[in-house]
């Protein structure tokens, strides 16, 4: 018969591995899209996901950061809202992606040495050009400061460019500039001509 002395660091040894391994699975599953779209509070964000561009791009991809620590804030923030969405109290969903996350898949720097690669100018995530660049050297002129509707835009699908967004920072920085875009033109601000 063995002694308790022997038998209890085994069962400690077998609980320390079950404990990782369930969180290394549980870990898994909170980071699926079907988890994140399992609260009746994301349904409407689904669906403009399901028939934006980015339909085949996992959640996490876009809302944990970047990095370890970007991965670990995600889901500290995802353990929150799930509490809240038990006591009732989750109230409206905000979620900030920043620049270095769309630069994970869009092939393009915001520096300013930054040499596009010819290679890439078929690829439709390549976005080297003059209009990206003339935003660039503003702080304020992030990813999502133009394109936050690309994903969760509207039910009907991604909006991928907003152009009040637009207006209303170059009104508010007393910009003026045409741009030629989807075919059209657009004067900033609008009525405006440079």
């Amino acid at each position: 018969m063995a002694s308790a002395g022997r038998i209890l660091p085994i069962v400690l040894i077998v609980l320390l591995v079950v404990g990782i391994a369930g969180g290394v699975a549980g870990s898994a599953y909170t980071s699926t899209s079907s988890f994140c779209t399992s609260c009746h509070e994301m349904s409407t964000r689904y669906v403009s996901w399901t028939r934006s561009t980015h339909n085949k791009v996992e959640c996490m991809d876009c809302h944990s950061g970047t990095g370890l620590g970007g991965y670990i804030k995600a889901k500290i923030g995802g353990a929150r809202q799930m509490v809240q969405h038990y006591f009732g109290e989750i109230g409206n969903i905000h979620a900030v992606v920043e620049d270095p996350v769309c630069m994970k898949c869009h092939f393009f720097s915001k520096s300013s040495t930054f040499q596009p690669d010819p290679a890439f100018g078929s690829d439709p995530l390549y976005i080297a050009d003059a209009l990206h660049r003339a935003h660039f050297s503003d702080p304020e002129s992030t990813c999502t400061a133009c394109h936050s509707g690309m994903v969760h835009g509207s039910l009907a699908g991604g909006i991928p460019m907003e152009k009040e967004a637009c207006d209303n920072c170059h009104r508010r920085k007393k910009v003026l500039a045409e741009i030629r875009y989807d075919g059209k033109t657009w004067s900033f601000p609008a009525g405006i001509r440079p």
